[in-house]
């Protein structure tokens, strides 16, 4: 069930989809550039009141950097009762050996062990719950996301591998499905900047402006949901 991962240039990479799993630059870097700040999650977390739910969706959970990243900066930011419910689609995810190697080379970052304490994926929905942080973790295609019984959410982290190496996860149907969920101002972001998915995220209600990349990436893009 497990993926299989090779390293090149001190950074994870799918042997399957032959692509990185984060920049050899910097993980952490991209990650935070790419869907917390273009999410606006630092404000948004700040001006939240008690009890408030806020909900992201994540396509390619991966390493679980941007969990890791985006739970931190919750525990920091969020008043003490609001809510954090984090669903993440994954297909083919890493053993939890590789996970630890990950983050060894990612110099053990703050919060790892909390996930990787509980990490043990199985097909279909997984629930970890960190106090008020409550992540679920799909194994399964994210193309199927409109058969999950998902509440509105508020931000989309738009990950995963390249559109040219691992289309299925940028099907069009999932676009259909993402904007049943969204509601006006629920933002998104994503590392890449094909003209395919720009015009997806177009034609199904979201507005699209673009942004430097990150590395040696040389654009990205971002946007809200106006339809």
């Amino acid at each position: 069930m497990y993926t299989k991962i090779i390293w090149q240039d001190d950074t994870p990479k799918s042997e399957l989809f032959d692509d990185f799993y984060f920049s050899s630059t910097s993980g952490i870097g991209e990650s935070t550039y790419n869907y917390l700040e273009h999410n606006h999650l630092e404000n948004r977390f700040k001006n939240l009141t008690n009890h408030q739910v806020f909900r992201i969706c994540e396509t390619g959970f991966g390493s679980g950097l941007n969990f890791i990243l985006t739970m931190n900066l919750w525990e920091n930011l969020a008043p003490n009762n609001a809510k954090l419910e984090y669903i993440s689609f994954e297909k083919y995810p890493i053993s939890r050996g590789d996970l630890k190697e990950i983050f060894i080379a990612l110099n053990c970052i703050a919060g790892h062990e909390k996930l990787l304490n509980t990490y043990d994926p199985k097909p279909g929905l997984n629930i970890h719950k960190f106090n008020n942080i409550i992540l679920k973790l799909i194994i399964d295609d994210a193309k199927y996301i409109g058969t999950y019984d998902l509440d509105t959410i508020d931000a989309w982290f738009l990950d995963g591998f390249s559109p040219a190496k691992n289309s299925s996860i940028w099907d069009e149907s999932f676009f259909v499905d993402m904007a049943k969920v969204s509601k006006k101002q629920t933002s998104f972001a994503t590392f890449t900047s094909a003209s395919k998915i720009r015009k997806l995220l177009q034609k199904y209600g979201f507005e699209v402006k673009k942004d430097t990349g990150f590395g040696k990436k040389r654009e990205m893009m971002y946007g809200t949901f106006i339809a």
